[in-house]
């Protein structure tokens, strides 16, 4: 018989917290959409709540599967996006003709989510997970959990639970430069939860599988069966994506992610700012998709206050992901000079596009994109310069699609290896 699985929700339920999802998002999306709809067993979503943990049915479940892909604008359409209009009016050069929602706080948006979900799908207290049925497997890729032992205290009771954890990195442990010291402690506190209870692992790479290996060994930790596998591309970017003919004339290069130390905004900036200088008008923009982090104060301070970058560099946050697909195709070319990653999803989503990819070399980055990526030092400004140089003209992006022919991994190539794995435990 098929084992039961227990996918955990609390990333996904507090997803109205963000505008738009992010990356890890996007794989716990993806994982809940696999087990709930295709798992040949049963398939229940798990909650921590003010009356305990506790387990919901496969249909519940769904229901806020889909909320959230709602919430996130997941089914959106460009036109419709005003995020979307809003960016393409800026890097067009012009007055905005839409104003930007106001973002109101996470909290906020929580709660008025929480509340249009009961309106809709009404009030259930659900079951303890002590009637959950033997043997099931407790399956956690959104790690909110693994960050609040509470959470997981009913696994000491139910031995015969098999959890099967997924950590992306051990960034914030390795290089605390780049994160809070809040952060660093989640992240210990995560790897605490894993020795403790993981009876496998998931992981994205084989770079992240050595490192979280080590530093699990530093715990003390048993030894834990793991697998490491890349991650697969959204279904949402295997369709054809066709760009905007309106800035088919306009040369554009995008980074994509949260605007924190680590993922190197201030190096593009200069390189930028280099641009503007040379080639004043005819220079390309650079559009930068993700929101800000209180902690990158050179960053915001070059955005708000460089003259020179004011009509080239346009920051925008909230972005579907259907528009984010539209305007990944029109880029020259999706720049990702990240001092440190787990993956790198943005590359792989470039890539099935048909979009260009400049990144620094990095053990995750060549494993994400292999050949089909140009690699360079994340301090190599000169370097980075002259390859944005050479991505700059159409002509250049097209020739790039004729000889570079990716093959993304999809969901039907991946999940088969989690299901194995799975098993095997």
């Amino acid at each position: 018989m098929t084992a039961c699985v227990a996918f955990d929700l609390a990333r996904l339920f507090i997803g109205p917290m963000t505008p738009t999802p992010r990356g890890i998002d996007r794989v716990d999306l993806a994982y809940a959409r696999h087990f709930f709809e295709q798992w040949n067993g049963d398939c229940v979503g798990v909650l921590p709540t003010p009356w305990g943990v506790r387990w919901f049915n496969r249909d519940r479940s769904l229901r806020v599967v889909s909320f959230i892909e709602d919430v996130w604008g997941e089914t959106t359409e460009p036109q419709i996006d005003p995020a979307y209009h809003w960016l393409k009016d800026k890097v067009l050069g012009r007055e905005p003709s839409i104003a930007l929602p106001k973002q109101r706080s996470g909290a906020t948006r929580l709660l008025r989510g929480f509340a249009k979900f009961l309106r809709h799908h009404g009030f259930t207290f659900g079951h303890p997970v002590a009637t959950l049925p033997p043997g099931t497997v407790y399956f956690n890729t959104g790690q909110i959990a693994l960050t609040v032992p509470l959470f997981l205290k009913w696994l000491a009771s139910r031995a015969d639970i098999k959890p099967v954890f997924m950590l992306q990195d051990v960034i914030p442990i390795e290089n605390p430069e780049y994160t809070s010291g809040l952060t660093s402690r989640a992240h210990l506190q995560m790897l605490a939860s894993t020795a403790r209870h993981a009876k496998g692992l998931i992981v994205t790479t084989q770079a992240a599988a050595e490192k979280i290996a080590r530093e699990l060994a530093r715990l003390k930790g048993r030894s834990i069966p793991m697998l490491a596998r890349p991650l697969p591309v959204s279904s949402q970017f295997l369709q054809p994506a066709a760009p905007d003919p309106d800035l088919r004339d306009i040369p554009y290069f995008v980074i994509c992610g949260p605007i924190e130390p680590r993922k190197n905004h201030l190096l593009l900036l200069n390189v930028w700012r280099e641009l503007v200088a040379r080639q004043d008008q005819k220079s390309p923009r650079l559009v930068i998709i993700g929101s800000r982090w209180r902690t990158n104060n050179a960053v915001i301070d070059m955005l708000e206050r460089c003259p020179l970058l004011k009509n080239f560099v346009v920051e925008v946050a909230g972005l579907s992901t259907p528009a984010l697909i539209r305007i990944l195709a029109g880029a020259r070319a999706l720049l990702m000079p990240s001092f440190a990653e787990g993956f790198g999803m943005p590359i792989i989503e470039a890539l099935a596009v048909g979009t260009p990819v400049i990144a620094s070399d990095i053990d995750a980055h060549r494993e994400a994109g292999g050949s089909f990526v140009t690699y360079l030092s994340p301090i190599d400004g000169l370097g980075w310069l002259a390859a944005i140089q050479s991505h700059s003209s159409d002509s250049d992006r097209s020739v790039w699609r004729q000889n570079k022919h990716y093959q993304p991994q999809s969901a039907a190539d991946y999940f088969p290896h989690i299901e194995h794995f799975i098993g095997s435990l």
